[in-house]
C-alpha cells in the first residue's frame, strides 16, 4: 500500500514538474528567492530540484534546505503561466523526503536493536 501511494505521489511530482519551461515568472513574488550561487531558493529552483528527485537524483543537503525554506506562500501559483500546482509540488516533496528520512531511521534502530 504504502509502495503505491509513494508511486502515485512521484507520478504526481513529475507531472507537475515537466510542465515547468523554467521562465521565471514566478519568482519575482517569491519571498525566500535568494539570489545567490545556488538557485533553489525560488520557486523554478525547487521545482527543478524536486524534477531530479522524482526521477530518482538523490538530493543533497543544499537541496533539501531550499525545499524547506518555502514558506507555502502560494504567491508563485498565481503567476505560473504552465498552470503548475508549484506550493502542492513543494509540499508533496517534502513528505516524500521526510518518509525516505523515517525508512532510514527505522532501518538504522532496527539493526541496533539487534
Amino acid at each position: 500500500m504504502k509502495m503505491e501511494k509513494n508511486n502515485r505521489l512521484i507520478d504526481f511530482l513529475k507531472s507537475e514538474t515537466n510542465k515547468c519551461v523554467f521562465c521565471g515568472f514566478c519568482e519575482p513574488v517569491c519571498p525566500t528567492l535568494y539570489p545567490g550561487k545556488h538557485r533553489g531558493y525560488g520557486p523554478r529552483g525547487r521545482i527543478g530540484i524536486i524534477r531530479k528527485i522524482a526521477h530518482g537524483d538523490k538530493p543533497t543537503t543544499e537541496d533539501i534546505y531550499s525545499i524547506f525554506s518555502c514558506l507555502l506562500c502560494k504567491a508563485c501559483d498565481g503567476k505560473c503561466p504552465a498552470k503548475i500546482k508549484i506550493t502542492e509540488t513543494i509540499r508533496l516533496s517534502r513528505k516524500l523526503i521526510l518518509d525516505s528520512m523515517k525508512e532510514k531511521v527505522v532501518t538504522v534502530v532496527s539493526r541496533v536493536e539487534k
